[in-house]
């Protein structure tokens, strides 16, 4: 692990706690200067904390938090044209994890236990079920995506704890932004919303980028 890893990570965090402030304090100038930083900060801690040549498993990490850092940027803009973008690249996002974690499902709980994936179909199912009657047009590319970062949840308990607990984050993230933006399900104000929103994104991609790093490791337990 190379010297810069510790306060690469340690930038992220800053730049996490920044960036949530920013919500909190409804200032939109901090907002906007601190998320285009989120997902390269972890993409260097990525690359300064892993091995050379990186293995399959992190270089499609890297891939995903690229996708992720296009949706970041496109869900700061405004209206439906940014959101579909958005989504579309966490849509990419979420396909490219799915590659990365595919192959660890076997050695995984659920390849000895398949019925665990049992909750996550559930939570899909019932976010559906909630959401749908008020998606309108947005409910077939809410829908392919759900299942996609659903699969990608299930798929991520094969890597390492840290990787398994970042994507059950990710899933509740998303889920805020369903219920809160999309259809006002939960009645929460954007400024009480986007933090828990950024906090728990945030959070997430950090866990599953430290557990993919720690699970290259072969001496480091599951």
């Amino acid at each position: 692990m190379s010297s810069r890893a510790p306060a690469l990570l340690a930038g992220y965090g800053v730049v996490c706690g920044l960036n949530v402030l920013g919500h909190v304090l409804e200032q939109p100038w901090l907002r906007w200067l601190t998320k285009p930083l989120l997902m390269p900060l972890l993409a260097g801690y990525l690359l300064a904390a892993s091995g050379r040549p990186l293995d399959r498993r992190s270089r499609l990490v890297l891939v995903a938090l690229v996708w992720s850092w296009v949706g970041d940027l496109m869900l700061m803009g405004e209206g439906e044209t940014f959101l579909l973008a958005g989504l579309g690249g966490f849509l990419l996002a979420q396909l490219t994890y799915l590659a990365a974690f595919g192959p660890s499902v076997r050695s995984g709980p659920l390849g000895r236990q398949p019925a665990l994936v049992a909750p996550y179909v559930i939570a899909w199912a019932g976010l559906l079920a909630v959401l749908g009657p008020r998606l309108d047009d947005l409910l077939l590319p809410v829908t392919v995506y759900g299942a996609s970062l659903v699969a990608m949840a299930a798929t991520a308990t094969g890597v390492h704890r840290r990787t398994a607990v970042g994507a059950g984050l990710f899933v509740v993230s998303d889920a805020l932004i369903a219920l809160t933006r999309l259809t006002g399900q939960l009645p929460l104000r954007a400024s009480r919303a986007e933090p828990l929103v950024m906090s728990t994104y945030t959070l997430g991609q950090a866990l599953i980028t430290s557990g993919v790093v720690a699970a290259a490791r072969p001496a480091d337990p599951r």
